[in-house]
């Protein structure tokens, strides 16, 4: 006879959904309601009630999946930020193993992702990095550095005679701080100028940073 340990509780299910896939679907509903209203009225003016009205679900619901719109905020903020990353990432991975390709792909993936649902930007950029979705400029900085293993891994891939002093955080940092910058003037604009040529304005960069890398890296000894 089977302890009654080992007997497997049965899911309890409502319309053929568990419990556990409702509660994921409120939280979605809840992240789209919350990032239509960070959009439309901006982190520091939206509220819970705010939220729950967008959603048509109750406080009740909210606080089941977050403890206030601090922590919505945050949730929206990392949501959108991974898809992001796993956007730009997929675009670096088609394309040719230079630089300039790489960073080309990268900035194209990450502009259009913005430019396609002009809420992305609102949360990422012009909310995200004023300190409104983010509780200051040490969060911002954990932001950034997010994307740092990804420029680390393509960096190796490109250079790897990189001199090991070459402090390849310092460059990612300053490199991602440029693409938000132009992204952010890019987004108040409404998106004014055609995407290749914010693509452009990055480039500059990025074609300097080539001829230095290649000077500082590391050369073969002659036998």
């Amino acid at each position: 006879m089977r302890n009654q340990a080992e007997v497997a509780t049965p899911t309890r299910t409502y319309r053929g959904e568990t419990a556990q896939a409702r509660r994921e679907q409120r939280r979605a509903k809840l992240l789209e309601a919350a990032l239509d209203c960070f959009a439309t009225r901006g982190v520091a003016h939206t509220t819970m009630r705010d939220i729950c009205s967008q959603a048509r679900l109750t406080d009740r619901y909210f606080y089941e999946s977050f403890r206030n719109t601090k922590d919505a905020s945050e949730a929206v903020y990392g949501w959108q930020k991974d898809l992001l990353v796993a956007h730009v990432a997929a675009a670096m991975s088609n394309a040719p193993l230079s630089l300039l390709d790489q960073a080309k792909a990268g900035l194209s993936a990450l502009y259009s992702f913005l430019r396609e649902d002009a809420r992305r930007a609102h949360v990422l950029l012009l909310d995200g990095f004023s300190g409104a979705a983010l509780p200051n400029a040490q969060g911002t900085q954990e932001a950034l550095a997010q994307y740092i293993p990804l420029i680390r891994a393509t960096a190796q891939r490109l250079y790897p005679r990189m001199n090991p002093n070459f402090d390849l955080e310092m460059m990612g940092r300053g490199l991602l701080g440029m693409a938000v910058q132009v992204g952010t003037v890019w987004a108040r604009s409404g998106y004014a100028q055609p995407l290749d040529e914010v693509v452009a304005y990055n480039l500059y960069a990025w074609r300097g940073l080539n001829e230095w890398v290649n000077e500082l890296s590391e050369t073969p000894r002659a036998a």
